[in-house]
């Protein structure tokens, strides 16, 4: 019986360890204005060359599918809108950031903003899409607000909701930096699809 819970305790430990991964930060000399997203353990520091590639790539998706595929979208917030709330929301939030005399944007999880707003919050559901990839690839500053230092790496977890794989990023302290299955809507729709 021991031998079977040491087993056991051991193929759960070796599990564990690679279902993590650690990422080291890039080195992002191109960084002249950066956006700031702030949650409770956290601030993150964005080159908003990134976000308008982004918008410039959904853009592309968004034109050859006639704003009528959500799914380009894993944020749960655009999964409710038809074609015509898609191309609207889109294009006002892409003039937004294309406006010049917006820059030092700054995005806290402490605060309610309403998806159809016309100020800067326009852009929060877009950036909160694309945070996964940036943070997987590494290209975002990450503070710990406990510290006010810049950390060097980061980890990332996998969690199991209703069959599917979502991540979570931590700090080295083990402080959630953002978690996956809190905005993307695969876990509501079982395949994947946004409906």
């Amino acid at each position: 019986m021991r031998t079977l819970l040491f087993a056991v305790t051991m193929l759960v430990i070796t599990l564990t360890s690679q279902a993590q991964e650690v990422v080291k930060l890039y080195h992002d000399d191109t960084m002249k204005d950066s956006i700031t997203y702030q949650n409770k353990t956290s601030i993150l520091v964005i080159n908003r060359i990134d976000v308008d590639n982004y918008m410039k790539a959904m853009d592309s998706v968004l034109q050859i599918k006639c704003y009528s595929d959500v799914t380009a979208f894993r944020n749960i917030q655009f999964s409710h809108l038809n074609a015509q709330e898609v191309e609207q929301h889109f294009t006002t939030a892409r003039a937004f950031l294309a406006d010049s005399s917006h820059t030092g944007l700054q995005y806290s999880t402490d605060n309610f903003v309403q998806f159809w707003t016309e100020d800067e919050n326009i852009l929060l559901p877009y950036i909160e899409d694309m945070l996964s990839s940036l943070l997987q690839d590494g290209r975002i500053k990450v503070i710990d607000r406990a510290t006010n230092k810049a950390v060097p790496q980061y980890t990332i977890f996998w969690e199991d909701v209703a069959g599917q794989g979502f991540k979570i990023y931590k700090l080295p302290s083990g402080k959630i930096i953002f978690r996956e299955s809190n905005h993307y809507i695969e876990q509501y729709s079982g395949a994947g699809a946004a409906r």
